[in-house]
C-alpha cells in the first residue's frame, strides 16, 4: 500500500459486544421514555425505570428490587419515593411479614406499564422488519439465553 493510499485508507474498529448492548439498551430506553412522555408520563425518568423493569404486576419487596437491580436499598427506596409521589406506584404492608411493605403499580402505574410494553411490542416489530423475521427470531432467542436467567438452559 503506497503512502497516499495509507492515508486515505479509514481503519475503523469494531465496536465491542459491551458497546453494542448499551447502545441498544440506551436506544430502547429513549424509545420507551418518548412514549410514556406522548402518553403523560413524562415525569418517568431514566433512575425509575432501574425499578420499575424489576417489579412485575404482582409487586415486590424493596429488598427484592435493590436484588434485582443491582443498586443499593436506599437507592430503590429513593426511586420508590419519586414513583409513589408521581402516582405510579404505592407500598403496602407485606401480608407474609408485618415489618415489610410490598410495592405495586397503581391504576396509573399499570396504565404508563401498558404504553411501555406496547412501545417495546412495536420496536420489536420495526426490528424484525429491518433484518427479517427469522433473523429477529435468532437474535432475540440469542440474546435470552445469553442473559435471561429464567431461560430454560436444558
Amino acid at each position: 500500500m503506497t503512502f497516499v493510499n495509507l492515508v486515505n485508507y479509514t481503519w475503523r474498529m469494531s465496536k465491542s459486544v459491551g458497546v453494542l448492548l448499551r447502545d441498544g439498551a440506551s436506544a430502547v430506553d429513549t424509545e420507551v421514555r418518548a412514549a410514556l412522555a406522548e402518553h403523560g408520563f413524562d415525569e418517568v425518568q431514566p433512575g425509575h425505570h432501574t425499578v420499575l423493569r424489576h417489579l412485575g404486576e404482582d409487586g415486590a419487596r424493596p429488598c427484592d428490587l435493590a436484588a434485582n437491580a443491582g443498586v443499593s436499598r436506599q437507592a430503590v427506596t429513593k426511586t420508590l419515593d419519586d414513583l409513589e409521589r408521581v402516582g405510579l406506584v404505592e407500598r403496602t404492608p407485606d401480608p407474609a411479614d408485618g415489618r415489610g411493605v410490598i410495592v405495586r403499580y397503581t391504576p396509573r402505574g399499570l396504565a404508563a406499564l401498558k404504553v411501555a410494553r406496547t412501545r417495546m411490542n412495536q420496536l420489536e416489530r420495526r426490528y424484525a422488519s429491518r433484518i427479517g423475521a427469522d433473523r429477529w427470531r435468532t437474535a432475540r432467542d440469542v440474546l435470552e439465553e445469553l442473559f435471561d436467567p429464567e431461560a430454560d438452559r436444558a
